[in-house]
């Protein structure tokens, strides 16, 4: 199901649970469309998420960690300047819809008390959030600014009156006597407010099985069992805020709805967040992939024009053998090739002496000998740039934001992105790789980008310590530091290399293992290119939950 009415109601719920009472004491957008409002409440401190991301807009409570920006955004400062130290009233959700309303209590700077609402609106492309004086009723700022001309309804700036989303002029399922009976799927959608289509399906098999529509709406607010399944027509994952039957099959449970959305967004916000700080980048390398590959196909199809050269040569020789036969001013002979007892006929050029009809032959014949070499070379130059740019591409799928640094980092020392200018800052020592340990005690290191990987399987590895890659398909370099792994450390370690891959979401991924001793860097290869030999081959699922395990606090 996605983020709709119902589960927005579940939620509300759990934010007042866990957060109505507490005071605002830090306020951070670490992206464009996220806010993170640190909350202290019950002697602990917990992140407030409020995204207005037009694919994955949210609030919820978040465990990920968060970098603070160096710079603030406008939307920050003017939060920090009206609502830092704030007491959070009270979570209040519009109706049934998917606006959750936030009441804050603020002491200015001559110690008045003023009172906000800072407004979450899920609402696609078009979610925003506000923060909105309730004493005039007009917008103090919003993440979003839309100017007038873009937006006719209601004002989207600064000063304007906050005006409500358009109404759906829908029933609210918690204040209604209706009981739901004989109606369809699509006829809840359309009759009740905040109804999504996985929920409207549940909604109607629930009724249909002798319940009504309040029996419904109080599992709602009595009994949420936070999970995330796979749905049986779409097979993908969905979240759902009760234990759901027809339409899923492989469930799994959370203690909290935040963390519920934690696991389920993970990757998909990883990915967006990554994609936001790399477009220019990626763009960029596209387009130099874009010209390889162009090239690669010119350069296979000048190599298959060296096909005729036998020929040219075959046809030199039978010239020159067979010279006094050759007429001044033909255009043609056969004669035969007594290599196999044929007849062959060869063109000639009626201007030319038979003996330069000859030679003729034998030029075109030694420039395309010649020009092999050359564009075997440029093959192979060619295809190991695709190759490198297709792994730093197919890293930023399984990296994570921080690691994003360390890809520039490459591709500046590569030379294929300039270094922005900066001012002068002491540069923090970094940690290479990250680091797991096996159920059995034993440390494995992973790379994070090509060259931590040439740094950890080149330098840092000992060579009677096993390096683990998936086979044939980009990933990180996997150390698992011992000589004498055990099968269940070997299996641990296989299934980290897969799933720091482009292989994440396969399975049975094919997983290449050897002892670093029979690993070298051929001069002049590009950072993370290894040739080896002597290796095993083990199949392995990606699982992420056994990886998580593993991982070093």
């Amino acid at each position: 199901m996605s983020f709709d009415g119902m589960f927005t109601h579940a939620m509300v719920n759990e934010l007042n649970q866990n957060l109505s009472g507490g005071r605002i004491s830090k306020i951070q957008q670490p992206f464009a469309n996220e806010l993170i409002l640190t909350v202290r409440s019950n002697r602990k401190n917990r992140q407030l998420l409020l995204s207005a991301h037009p694919n994955y807009a949210r609030v919820q409570i978040t465990d990920q960690p968060f970098a603070n920006p160096a710079k603030p955004s406008t939307f920050v400062m003017s939060l920090r300047k009206y609502i830092t130290s704030a007491i959070v009233q009270d979570f209040r959700q519009l109706n049934n819809d998917r606006v959750v309303m936030i009441d804050l209590s603020a002491k200015n700077e001559l110690g008045d008390i003023h009172e906000y609402t800072l407004i979450t609106e899920i609402m696609a492309r078009h979610s925003n959030i506000f923060l909105v004086s309730k004493e005039t009723g007009k917008i103090v700022d919003l993440i979003k600014r839309v100017s007038p001309e873009n937006n006719s309804y209601r004002g989207l700036l600064p000063g304007d009156d906050y005006k409500l989303p358009p109404a759906q002029n829908k029933i609210n399922p918690f204040e209604t006597s209706e009981t739901g009976k004989g109606l369809s799927a699509s006829d809840l959608r359309a009759k009740f407010e905040g109804i999504g289509l996985d929920t409207s399906k549940e909604l109607a098999d629930f009724i249909e099985a002798g319940h009504n529509l309040a029996d419904f709406t109080e599992l709602y607010q009595n009994q949420i069992h936070p999970n995330a399944a796979k749905s049986n027509d779409k097979n993908k994952l969905g979240f759902f805020p009760i234990s759901f039957n027809s339409t899923t099959t492989e469930v799994t449970a959370y203690p909290s709805l935040g963390e519920l959305l934690d696991n389920f967004y993970l990757d998909k916000a990883r990915l967006d967040r990554i994609e936001q700080q790399t477009k220019s980048i990626t763009h960029r390398l596209d387009i130099i992939l874009k010209k390889d590959k162009s090239k690669i196909k010119k350069l296979n199809q000048q190599l298959k024009k060296t096909d005729v050269m036998s020929k040219y040569n075959l046809y030199g020789e039978l010239l020159t053998t067979y010279m006094s036969q050759i007429k001044h001013g033909s255009s043609s002979i056969t004669l035969t090739n007594y290599y196999n007892n044929e007849e062959v006929t060869i063109k000639l050029n009626p201007e030319y002496s038979p003996s330069m009809n000859a030679q003729s032959y034998y030029k075109k014949y030694r420039k395309l000998q010649n020009s092999i070499p050359h564009i075997n070379e440029q093959l192979e130059i060619t295809t190991n740039e695709v190759n490198y740019l297709e792994s730093v591409l197919a890293s930023l799928e399984y990296v994570d934001i921080e690691d994003v640094d360390g890809i520039v980092e490459e591709l500046i020392s590569s030379g294929y992105i300039k270094k922005k200018r900066k001012n002068a800052r002491k540069k923090r020592k970094k940690k290479i790789g990250e680091n797991f340990q096996t159920t059995n005690g034993i440390e494995i290191t992973v790379g994070k980008n090509n060259l931590e990987n040439d740094q950890l399987t080149m330098k840092l590895a000992q060579k009677n310590h096993y390096w683990f890659h998936v086979k044939n398909i980009p990933g990180s370099h996997v150390i698992l530091k011992t000589s004498t792994p055990d099968e269940d450390s070997i299996t641990q370690a296989a299934t980290i290399a897969a799933y720091y891959s482009k292989a994440r979401d396969s399975s049975k991924v094919p997983v290449d293992y050897v002892q670093i001793k029979h690993i070298r860097k051929p001069n002049g290869a590009k950072p993370g290119f290894v040739i080896f030999e002597g290796q095993k081959t083990i199949l392995v699922d990606p699982d992420r939950k056994l990886v998580e395990s593993l991982k070093e606090n």
